[in-house]
């Protein structure tokens, strides 16, 4: 397959989830049993009781007194052109919200993610080095116990080393290299467990490949033989595994930003949920499905690249 050929695929893939995402997310929302009008006043008037006329005040404000399917065209016309709305709760553009949290959930999804293959490539290469060994068994156990860890108890227990206990970072704002640093590592824990796993279990394959025996056989130092030649082999099913992991990031975000209050896209969806600002939530989600199908793009640019090297 030509490059040309696989950007367009992935194009109108990218374009296909992405109006399939933003149709229920806008159904999700509209068909609920309540009053969504109601709902938006309970949570914007928190200190009013709401009754049908400030109801009625926010359908005409916020243009949900219109037919059902001039609002769903008006929001895929939206999604489309990038313009989804205004927050109800900070009366900015919700592009500009996300531009401002987006940024700091990439400077730690980023280096998080850095930091988790890091740490999974060098112990899954040590566990497959000395399979067997009780070595391999101590860095199995323990990426076994890391990876069916929720991240959320993993967030609690870095907070309660680091923040309460160490007093090295706090919980306010998103500034800190400190506190930075201790959510990169929570993400990093996160995801490296999995990862180490799936390394440990392609080396080892590639190590019983007849052509690597053969040149063992031959006298062909082990080390020189799998970095000239094993390593791409061994890199096929880690790529291949790269989408989960960047699904398991998503998840991370997500909850680790709330627990460490860190201002990132994560932690502006679970506010926007408790204030039910429809269009921020909804475009967050978007959001996150994007810099989920970009970082896969990414992925499959990366192997197309690699392998079509290696058969040339």
């Amino acid at each position: 397959m030509t490059l040309a050929a696989l950007l367009a695929r992935k194009a109108l893939l990218i374009l296909t989830i992405t109006l399939l995402v933003a149709s229920c997310s806008f159904w999700a929302v509209h068909l609920l049993p309540e009053n969504i009008a109601m709902q938006i006043a309970a949570a914007r008037f928190s200190g009013t009781e709401p009754n049908q006329q400030l109801a009625e005040v926010v359908s005409q404000s916020y243009g949900l007194d219109r037919p059902i399917l001039v609002q769903y065209a008006d929001w895929l016309a939206g999604t489309l052109t990038l313009d989804f709305g205004v927050s109800l709760v900070t009366g900015r553009d919700v592009v500009h919200d996300i531009a401002h949290h987006g940024q700091n959930s990439l400077r730690t999804v980023f280096w998080g993610f850095i930091a988790g293959v890091a740490l999974a490539i060098p112990t899954g290469y040590v566990c497959a080095r000395f399979a067997g060994s009780h070595l391999d068994t101590v860095l199995t156990v323990f990426s076994a116990a890391i990876s069916t860890i929720p991240s959320f108890l993993v967030a609690i227990v870095m907070v309660q080393l680091f923040v309460v206990e160490l007093g090295l970072a706090t919980l306010s704002g998103t500034s800190g290299w400190a506190r930075l640093w201790v959510l990169v590592l929570t993400i990093a824990l996160s995801i490296s467990g999995l990862l180490s796993r799936v390394v440990r279990t392609a080396v080892i394959d590639v190590r019983l490949q007849p052509f690597m025996l053969h040149a063992l056989i031959r006298g062909v130092p082990e080390r020189e033989l799998f970095w000239r030649h094993g390593l791409k082999n061994a890199l096929r099913p880690v790529l291949n595994y790269l989408p989960v992991v960047f699904m398991f990031l998503i998840y991370d975000v997500i909850v680790i930003e709330t627990v460490f209050n860190y201002h990132g896209l994560g932690w502006a969806l679970i506010n926007a949920v408790k204030a039910l600002d429809v269009p921020l939530m909804q475009g967050l989600v978007l959001a996150l499905v994007l810099f989920y199908l970009c970082c896969t793009t990414l992925s499959d640019l990366l192997t197309w690249r690699i392998y079509r090297r290696k058969a040339s």
